[in-house]
């Protein structure tokens, strides 16, 4: 339902892209909850980059004319496909949909209404659930507050997930929008640079339920937080030399406390999945993870080793 004033005002429309390379058995779901939103000004476009069986895109569309596919060449990355949506479409605020995401039915008219309050902010973000593959929620909730860009670059706040972001398009346009040659992690890095250009406005609630299975980039595998891990890093890296380059003082400083935060906070992480690699005779891994600490952060790495170590043996030898 729309809120108040709103039909005496001109409807803002929400265009959102749907990047695909696979065909997923959530697909259809993801697809019910934008139908089921209250708020009626969007349109959908579903961006195939490679999935096998097409069939499944036009049966899960169907005949809603709110949404449509396209086909791109499928070498494209996430980055590059989505780029190619939201070009393609003409809304004056655009929001990413995962193939296997679900969003709450007031997500867009809560979005729009933040917009309206504040034509200013680049893009707006939200609090999500997670789900098992079954779409039972479990965990707990992540949520946020708001705060200003500078507290956002250094790591004071956390970086928004991708997927709960409403962009104003041309704040989207002014970044770039997501960078194509990115293969992973391309929804934080956008957030980055949707940041320097100023405060993201947050709302307090989950409007995004966030599913985690075996297949997404966000599972906690080792080697799948090891590859994290390293493009992050490499991301943080490239945005810092960034800014420098452009002689932006301010957020090369900022992102470079940033960076400090991550390779402390990963380097005390290495120092236990050291200790459990080597115990599990995973010799190559506990090599990594250590060569990686101790060229980033080598006290913290090696205080934390030792104190996992110790703390192990003492429970060892309590029992």
């Amino acid at each position: 339902m729309l809120g108040e004033g709103e039909a005496m005002q001109e409807p803002i429309r929400v265009s959102i892209v749907l990047a695909t390379n696979r065909n997923s058995p959530y697909l259809a779901e993801a697809l019910q909850s934008v139908r089921d939103q209250t708020y009626p000004h969007w349109d959908l476009l579903v961006v195939d980059n490679g999935v096998p069986d097409t069939a499944q895109l036009t049966d899960a569309v169907g005949d809603d004319p709110r949404m449509s596919v396209i086909r791109v060449d499928a070498t494209a990355t996430a980055g590059r496909a989505r780029n190619i949506g939201v070009a393609r479409t003409e809304g004056a605020l655009v929001t990413i949909l995962d193939d296997d995401d679900v969003w709450r039915t007031d997500r867009l008219q809560l979005h729009v209404e933040v917009h309206r309050e504040h034509p200013e902010a680049p893009a707006s973000f939200s609090g999500y659930w997670h789900m098992d593959a079954a779409g039972h929620p479990f965990g707990v909730d992540w949520r946020s507050r708001q705060t200003d860009s500078a507290e956002m670059l250094r790591g004071g706040a956390e970086t928004p997930l991708g997927p709960t972001l409403v962009i104003r398009r041309s704040a989207y346009n002014a970044i770039g929008g997501f960078s194509p040659e990115i293969p992973i992690l391309v929804d934080f890095e956008l957030a980055l640079r949707l940041a320097m250009l100023g405060d993201l406005r947050y709302l307090d609630a989950t409007l995004v339920g966030y599913r985690r299975h075996d297949a997404n980039m966000t599972s906690t595998a080792p080697a799948n937080a090891r590859l994290r891990r390293t493009a992050m890093q490499m991301m943080l890296d490239r945005q810092v030399w960034a800014a420098q380059g452009r002689g932006d003082t301010t957020v090369a400083r900022l992102l470079g406390e940033r960076r400090r935060r991550f390779e402390l906070a990963q380097a005390r992480q290495c120092g236990e999945e050291m200790m459990r690699a080597a115990r599990g005779g995973r010799i190559r891994d506990a090599a990594g993870d250590a060569a990686w600490a101790l060229r980033r952060a080598p006290s913290a790495f090696l205080a934390h080793a030792v104190r996992f170590a110790l703390s192990r043996l003492l429970r060892t030898g309590a029992a």
